[in-house]
């Protein structure tokens, strides 16, 4: 049993306006007595009653050292039962509260349908096993009681200890009282995050912590190039501890083996975020492992797909010398050793480099041993590498502060490749190729057939051909190939009363229309060790009544060749971004939720987009250049679109995307594109204003401002976040550490891409009612009052882009600055003036073109201290 379990780790303190209970010192006490007065005056602006306020509890505190901000994360509660993901962020400078980012609800009391459960977090659990198909319950056992918070045992579905705890669920006007759990099923591809009923034990909503970052962008193949060779540009902290730790890598910046070269990177831990190196976890000189193992990752394979705790890393030795031979002719499997290498490495540096930024022990990051003892340890990253529970994809899981996440990367098939596992029937009048899917548990088929004669399981139940019951023709499956119908019984259980029976391999038929379903185990599940897999019930039928008929059927299953196979293991670009889903889970709301960011209108996706631009950008980058996601593991080129719906670029002939754009794009990977779109200008913004530094743990560039300025933002918004409360946190977080230097900067990306002063995210459940709006704040609004060198006042003819040219029907001119009000003017070749008008040069301004003659015209864009003339072809 863990003993740093979730609801020892909250340390939830509980506050009334004249009780205090939790943490004694006086500092606290302090900080409680601000939130309740502050509340208190605030109550008219948000409609509160005093019941709404009466008990709350405090979730996570913790000091930021950039902002000089003790931020707290505070939720609401009804008779001492938390509201779900009521968490509202407060942030208190200099003794008073600075920003107040609302998540509390209304008039609470006139809401709630009850006060006491009427089932039991047992028979809840047995409802969500049922309901998710994760198995029968076996010997659940109530391990811990505290309060509202349970944890029980795994109970044969789950592989983690089950948590529960008592709460109020918000659907539409009511608070429904509720059982919330977090089961990571035995598949591993769900960590279910579940609130179930607590009066009629109906599953009310589920959220799977597990983000799965669906690749599905069709794509062309071309050859993984090596190319220019780039030094390692973080620069190399020469840590007083000297491990002697070399690592052959795709370094950053570079983000896969289509952009550079691999190299030899020495001891590159940071003195901040990893002072004992890279392979220590107790804070004691001297590295603990000499595998892919320390304080902040465990790298290792999982080619089967079933999570072990431990399966084979590469070892560096006690040189921790870690440079393994790399050949992309040969299969994936031939450079284990490599890739785990890289994925180690990738994982390190994002720890380290967010460390500095930000993400830091006491913002909930991801270590075994937090060395200042400050939020919870015991929580370092297990890094699947070949990951055989899947293809084309990668994800990351990530649960509360304390609990370990886990990143799984899988490799790629080629285009037009099947990644499918395949029976193959030579003869008779079912021979041909038939594709299954394969199972979440036992051996994964593998290149090599296992051929022999097909056999119809049979039992002793009501349908006879489910092996649901004991199996009566065990000599006949011995050494064959078992076929069993799909029935009521766990999978995990059919195929291993198959295999006990001598079956090599399986096939379960659907018993229900449509497609084959990947295989739960159940609670026998990890006893299996022969492969098997589902076919769709049309195929599978037509199997069973040949084999009922007497018809005599032999087959071969095999998987995929997975020689050409491309290993997401060097895609660096996707590595940060599945990292990037732990910064941002950990940080919205506090480390202790684990579900602010499943909210329809939340950005998760566009953060970690942008996490792995900003770890691969390149001194000799430009703010115009097209930048593609995913490249190299969908086999484009570097120049290729990637697979978002255009490439991130400041240029808006190219990425013209606003916040309109995510009310129709898709969810969620489309409207973290918009998000991921703005904070890349703004990106850009910031490196033109105080220039690039390829330094990424101690560099003091536009990049590295920029960097550190999101991560508070992060901290500052609330549970839930729509763009507006993003965009409100980052303005908040640039007030904090510079007294609001930078706002004007801020306001106009915003404003550019739709997100100015008027715009309106509506409920941020909603992904359907944003209003966009390209307006900046009146100009005696006191944020702009330390706007000293407004950008009105540096013009650059490269901020400003007009297209298309030739045009047909409309002209664009689009600036990426805002220059004030200017004359517009466009002349033809005789010197006539065939448009005027007067616009406020920002964003976009649009000219129709459609009624001019053929022709060249000179268009001329006058401000008060700017002059620009650009010839327009009209075709």
């Amino acid at each position: 049993m863990k003993k740093n379990n979730l609801f020892l780790i909250l340390l939830l303190m509980v506050i009334s306006a004249s009780h205090v209970f939790g943490q004694n010192d006086l500092k606290s006490s302090e900080y409680v007595t601000l939130i309740i007065k502050y509340l208190e005056d605030k109550k008219s602006d948000f409609k509160f009653e005093s019941q709404d306020l009466q008990h709350l509890v405090i979730n996570n505190t913790h000091y930021s050292e950039s902002t000089d901000i003790t931020q707290l994360y505070v939720n609401q509660t009804f008779e001492g039962i938390r509201i779900f993901n009521a968490i509202s962020s407060v942030a208190v400078k200099d003794g008073k509260v600075f920003y107040y980012a609302n998540r509390f609800l209304n008039a609470i009391s006139s809401k709630v349908n009850s006060t006491s459960p009427s089932n039991s977090p047992v028979s809840a659990i047995q409802k969500v096993a049922t309901q998710l198909e994760l198995g029968s319950l076996q010997n659940i056992q109530q391990l811990e009681q505290e309060g509202n918070r349970y944890v029980f045992s795994n109970a044969g579905i789950s592989t983690e200890e089950i948590s529960a705890e008592l709460v109020y669920v918000k659907q539409e006007e009511s608070l429904l009282l509720a059982w919330d759990f977090i089961i990571y099923a035995k598949d591993n591809k769900h960590w279910w995050s579940v609130r179930v009923n607590a009066l009629n034990n109906e599953i009310i909503e589920k959220n799977d912590l597990i983000l799965s970052c669906t690749f599905d962008k069709s794509h062309k193949h071309s050859e993984h190039t090596k190319k220019v060779d780039f030094n390692n540009l973080v620069t190399s902290p020469n840590s007083f501890l000297v491990d002697g730790s070399n690592y052959n890598v795709f370094a950053l910046p570079i983000e896969s083996p289509n952009h550079g070269v691999r190299q030899i990177v020495s001891e590159p831990a940071s003195d901040d975020a990893s002072p004992f190196g890279w392979h220590d976890d107790n804070g004691i000189i001297g590295a603990e492992y000499t595998i892919a193992r320390g304080n902040n990752v465990y790298a290792k394979d999982d080619i089967e797909g079933n999570n072990p705790r431990n399966s084979f890393s590469p070892n560096g030795t006690a040189t921790l010398n870690f440079d393994f031979p790399l050949d992309f002719n040969l299969s994936p499997l031939d450079y284990q050793e490599a890739a785990i290498t890289n994925l180690f490495y990738l994982n390190n540096m994002m720890h380290d480099i967010w460390f500095q930024h930000g993400f830091n022990e006491s913002a909930g990051n991801f270590q075994k041993t937090n060395y200042s003892n400050l939020g919870s340890g015991n929580d370092f990253v297990f890094a699947d590498a070949q990951d055989g529970s899947g293809f084309n994809n990668a994800n990351f899981g990530t649960p509360p502060d304390g609990f370990n996440p886990r990143m799984q990367m899988f490799l790629w098939s080629p285009p037009g490749v099947s990644v499918s596992p395949r029976v193959i029937i030579d003869d008779g009048s079912l021979a041909g190729t038939y594709e299954g899917v394969g199972a979440g548990f036992g051996d994964i088929f593998s290149i090599t057939p296992i051929t022999s004669s097909l056999v119809l399981a049979t039992d002793t139940g009501t349908d006879i051909y489910d092996a649901c019951e004991g199996i009566t023709n065990s000599a006949a499956l011995n050494g064959n190939i078992a076929v069993i119908r799909r029935g009521t019984c766990e999978f995990g259980a059919k195929v291993l009363a198959a295999e006990n029976a001598g079956a090599v391999a399986a096939i379960v038929v659907n018993n229900e229309p449509g497609a084959a379903i990947v295989m739960g185990a159940g609670a026998q599940g990890d006893f299996v060790s022969i492969p098997s897999l589902m076919l769709p019930q049309a195929i599978g039928e037509s199997l069973i009544s040949a084999l009922i008929n007497g018809d005599n059927i032999t087959a071969s299953l095999l998987g995929p060749d997975i020689t050409d196979f491309i290993d997401g293991d060097f895609d660096n670009g996707i590595i940060a971004h599945e990292y990037g889903h732990g910064i941002s889970n950990r940080l919205a709301g506090g480390p202790a939720a684990a579900n602010c960011l499943f909210n329809n209108e939340q950005m998760g996706e566009g953060w970690s987009d942008w996490f792995g631009l900003m770890v691969t950008m390149k001194p000799t980058d430009v703010s115009d250049d097209g930048r593609g996601i995913g490249t190299f593991a969908i086999s484009q080129p570097v120049s290729g679109g990637g697979i978002r719906p255009a490439r991130y670029t400041t240029d808006f002939s190219e990425n013209g995307f606003t916040y309109n754009a995510s009310n129709t794009l898709a969810q969620p990977h489309g409207i973290g594109f918009v998000w991921a779109t703005v904070l890349w200008d703004l990106t850009w913004a910031y490196i033109d204003k105080y220039g690039f530094d390829s330094d990424l743990y101690n560099g003091n560039g536009g990049n590295n401002r920029v960097m550190k300025l999101v991560i508070d933002g992060l901290k500052l918004q609330p549970c839930s976040p729509g763009f507006v409360d993003g965009r409100d946190a980052i303005l908040a977080a640039d007030m904090a550490t510079t007294g609001g230097v930078d706002q004007c900067i801020i306001w106009e990306v915003f404003a550019a891409r739709g997100l100015g002063f008027g715009a309106q995210q509506g409920s941020s459940d909603s992904r359907i009612d944003q209003m966009e709006d390209f307006t900046m704040p009146p100009s005696d609004d006191p944020s702009l009052a330390n706007c000293s060198s407004l950008s009105v006042d540096e013009f650059s003819e490269d901020n400003l882009k007009v297209f298309p040219n030739p045009t047909q029907t409309e002209l664009i001119i689009s600036t990426r600055h805002n220059y004030g009000s200017a004359a517009i003017t466009l002349v033809d070749i005789n010197g006539r003036v065939v448009l005027e008008m007067r616009k406020e040069l920002f964003n976009a301004i649009t000219i129709n073109t459609s009624q001019l003659q053929s022709g060249l015209y000179i268009l001329n864009i006058k401000g008060d201290n700017f002059n620009y003339n650009e010839k327009i072809i009209k075709n």
